[in-house]
């Protein structure tokens, strides 16, 4: 009851003068004109999520546009690019976001309610609104294989295991970038399995990058272990755990600008902080000329995982022998087949807490129209 006899009204008003913007108190009445009275006069949650979408576009702001030089993410190279159609002038623009290029492509598991995703050039989010992972190939001479600056093929393989495949190839390199999702002792992980080719030799990169297809997200802190398993530690809690030890690995901070362009020093640390948000690290893999390697990164989902689980890893591993996707139906041809497991992948994945049968048995009317 006391708080209605402040005055809220008088300290907005006066505190909109005072720094030089327009009255909300005013702008408010004047746009619940143009609607009949309601008992909801705005949108809460819409006001909610602008905010949130906003505030990160300042961010973005202060983080890209000053800092042009680093590798960005896909949307970035395009829509700060005045030569490319999806080029938006920014002069007038109060924050920075990403409108353009808002498709990505996420990656799940029966029985877990976490999906990794990868955009358009292969850039891998395996948390949910987290930092990312990104892989280039750098060639002796310093020329560089980065899938964000370049065109990439993009495409989905949806047999045993799910899969999003993007490949990417450029002056005599060739890069192959693929996401699934693996589970082991009950737990999930994201896997990332890079292929890299250079005619003249070079290293395949596995990197850190403080952003995700939505724009900044902040990394404080990146160590290296190398324990039973290689592996980085980010913000320390996420473990990206790496097949092999590589070759060398390099940090960097927003004041010694991105990783990138430390890439022919040798390694001097084994950890970084930034204050900023703005660390990065890389993985540096040795490539024979003309000869093709192959790294694998998994990335540990335990931050993402819920407290309880439904069992059907267990259903799973009895009825399809560990298969993402159970596949026991019976279809009169194998064409209605092929279409009844694509309408049910979706079903299995994105309904992680419900159970269903272990084994569906489908029968079909003879038509090619799954029943």
């Amino acid at each position: 009851m006391f708080t209605r006899w402040l005055p809220w009204k008088f300290v907005v008003k006066r505190a909109a003068k005072r720094f030089g913007i327009i009255d909300p108190i005013k702008f408010a009445a004047r746009l619940r004109r143009f609607s009949q009275p309601s008992e909801v006069q705005e949108p809460i949650e819409l006001l909610r999520a602008g905010i949130i979408f906003h505030a990160r576009g300042l961010i973005n702001t202060k983080a890209i546009q000053y800092n042009l030089d680093w590798v960005w993410p896909f949307w970035v190279q395009k829509q700060f690019n005045p030569s490319d159609l999806s080029f938006i002038p920014r002069g007038f623009s109060f924050s920075h976001v990403n409108i353009t290029h808002r498709n990505w492509t996420a990656v799940g598991h029966p029985d877990l309610p976490v999906y990794p995703l990868m955009d358009p050039r292969g850039l891998v989010t395996p948390l949910y609104d987290s930092w990312s992972l990104d892989c280039w190939i750098i060639d002796p001479q310093g020329k560089k294989l980065i899938p964000s600056a370049n065109e990439s093929d993009q495409s989905l393989q949806t047999g045993t295991a799910l899969k999003i495949v993007n490949q990417c190839s450029a002056e005599g390199m060739s890069l192959s970038t693929e996401l699934s999702m693996n589970v082991e002792d009950r737990s999930g992980y994201a896997v990332v399995s890079s292929k890299g080719r250079s005619q003249d030799g070079g290293w395949l990169v596995v990197t850190l990058r403080p952003y995700n297809p939505e724009g900044i997200q902040f990394i404080e802190s990146i160590e290296f272990q190398n324990h039973s398993k290689p592996f980085w530690l980010v913000n320390r809690h996420t473990r990206v755990y790496l097949d092999r030890v590589p070759d060398k690995v390099l940090f960097s901070d927003y004041s010694e600008g991105d990783v990138i362009d430390k890439w022919n020093a040798s390694q001097s640390t084994k950890s970084v902080k930034c204050g900023v948000g703005m660390a990065t690290s890389a993985a540096f893999f040795k490539l024979p000329p003309g000869r093709e390697e192959n790294i694998r990164v998994a990335v540990d989902l335990e931050k993402d995982m819920p407290a309880e689980k439904c069992g059907w890893i267990r259903s799973l591993a009895r009825g399809s022998r560990g298969s993402a996707i159970p596949h026991d139906c019976r279809c009169p041809t194998k064409r209605s087949d092929f279409y009844t497991i694509q309408r049910y992948k979706p079903l299995f994945c994105s309904r992680p807490t419900t159970r269903y049968p272990d084994r569906i048995h489908i029968v079909g009317s003879g038509s090619g129209t799954p029943a």
